[in-house]
């Protein structure tokens, strides 16, 4: 499902990580990796995600991007297994 977000606003993203088992498990921490339109290129960035508890949370400020569609997963630092997915529509305000 694609998650329109207006451009200059930000998007917060929160996420508990799962073991092969489906039990929850603190990782030494999160990254969240956003990758969005800039003019005719696509930037890539990863951001660390902020741990409270067992959820891990990270802001992306969509005024870095220009108007498009954006890529998004979270990972556990140090790995490449994605634990959550998604797309951002970032569009007109």
């Amino acid at each position: 499902m694609t998650t329109n977000i207006k451009y200059g606003n930000t998007a917060q993203f929160v996420a508990e990580f799962l073991d092969v088992n489906g039990n929850l498990t603190i990782p030494a921490g999160g990254v969240l990796n956003i990758a969005y339109p800039v003019g005719i290129t696509t930037v890539s960035t990863s951001i660390r995600m902020t741990q409270q508890d067992s959820f891990f949370t990270a802001t992306w400020q969509s005024s870095v991007s220009s108007l498009g569609a954006a890529f998004w997963n979270i990972t556990a630092t140090g790995s490449s297994v994605t634990q959550a997915q998604g797309d951002l529509r970032i569009i007109t305000p």
